[in-house]
């Protein structure tokens, strides 16, 4: 008896239970390959959860076919965020995983990811991690057409949060080994503080997996009538000032690329990359205050305005411009900042000549 309770333990040390948790919307004709890709994995503690979202189509029937291979939470239609929450809510898992409906796992993803967790003594600490992934067209062959560097920008204010010299935009920077400390929550809590904003430092949430001691502090998340998807909106920006950011170069996910996803490769307009930045200001501003810091976020008086301004209104953008250089270096003096201002305030100015030289119409 003694010999098995060790061998249990030692078992917890180097395999703890991972809970996958498959967030579903009407996405019937891709739910079962996402179900198997999380059955089929190479890892065997683990535990399948599918949460259905008030689904109208036959994902219910599908879930249903699976019996007690899965746990499955049946709810009304509330949203992703809401998803998320019923899932961890239900997870026992130390580490967990999340798959959207129309995304896949590589088989060994959770393998790959547990290891780096046991050999890095990851398991107990609250940690982000997050893999490359492979997109796919609607049959399931791979597709080229996005680039990472053209969706995830934010990654170049990682030199300025782990105050390194030089940067590279894009992947090479953010991906740069089988396994990688990106940053800390210490890190990047001291920039939100100094300029307002927390960037997006991580990958959709296909791609995240997080440590329950994490879970505990960043769930529930929000949730909003008008907004329905983008979960890991919120998720990857609060644990980012919550926790660590880890990543591997692996690519262990497959994306779906199709006409129905709500994100990823869309035009986006105006309303929508405002909701984005607007709406998850008031969870990160909780989050911050919960760790004993200041609740500053304020997306549209920080820098990383400049670029939403002037991709939306051009021209047009000349007045927020000139506001915002005075807000920015109002809040904080550094050579950052007074840098930014010049930048944006001769640009505001030379965008007021331009449109004093438009001809009406």
């Amino acid at each position: 008896m003694h010999t098995s309770r060790i061998s249990k333990a030692n078992l917890m040390k180097t395999e703890p239970l991972v809970s996958i948790l498959i967030n579903n919307y009407n996405y019937d004709r891709f739910l079962a390959a996402a179900i198997d890709s999380a059955l089929a994995q190479t890892y065997f503690n683990i535990e399948v959860i599918v949460v259905d979202d008030g689904s109208t189509d036959k994902s219910r029937s599908i879930i249903s076919s699976y019996d007690d291979r899965i746990i499955s939470i049946l709810k009304s239609n509330g949203g992703q965020s809401s998803s998320f929450n019923e899932g961890v809510k239900a997870a026992k898992g130390e580490i967990i995983f999340f798959l959207d409906s129309d995304d896949l796992f590589h088989p060994q993803k959770v393998e790959k990811i547990v290891h780096f967790f046991v050999q890095n003594n990851l398991v107990c600490l609250p940690i982000i991690f997050h893999n490359l992934f492979e997109a796919i067209d609607e049959k399931g062959t791979p597709t080229n057409d996005f680039t990472l560097d053209k969706y995830y920008s934010d990654w170049s204010d990682l030199a300025r949060i782990r105050g390194d010299r030089y940067y590279a935009v894009g992947d090479p920077y953010f991906f740069v080994g089988e396994v990688s400390k990106v940053c800390t929550a210490d890190q990047v809590c001291k920039f939100a503080t100094r300029y307002r904003f927390v960037p997006f430092i991580g990958m959709p949430s296909s791609s995240v997996c997080i440590s329950c001691a994490l879970a505990e502090r960043l769930f529930p998340l929000p949730v909003y009538d008008h907004y329905k998807t983008n979960a890991d909106n919120f998720m990857v920006r609060a644990a980012s000032i919550l926790g660590s950011v880890y990543s591997t170069n692996l690519t262990l996910t497959q994306y779906r690329l199709h006409g129905s996803n709500a994100w990823l490769g869309k035009e986006v307009t105006r309303k929508q990359e405002e909701e984005i930045f607007l709406v998850p200001q008031e969870f990160l501003n909780l989050k911050l205050k919960e760790t004993g810091r200041k609740p500053i976020i304020s997306f549209l008086e920080s820098m990383s305005a400049n670029a939403f301004y002037r991709r939306h209104l051009g021209y047009d953008a000349a007045d927020y411009l000139i506001k915002l250089s005075f807000k920015v270096i109002m809040f904080r003096l550094d050579f950052e900042t007074l840098a930014f201002f010049i930048r944006t305030f001769v640009r505001g100015i030379y965008y007021k000549f331009l449109l004093f030289l438009r001809p009406s119409h």
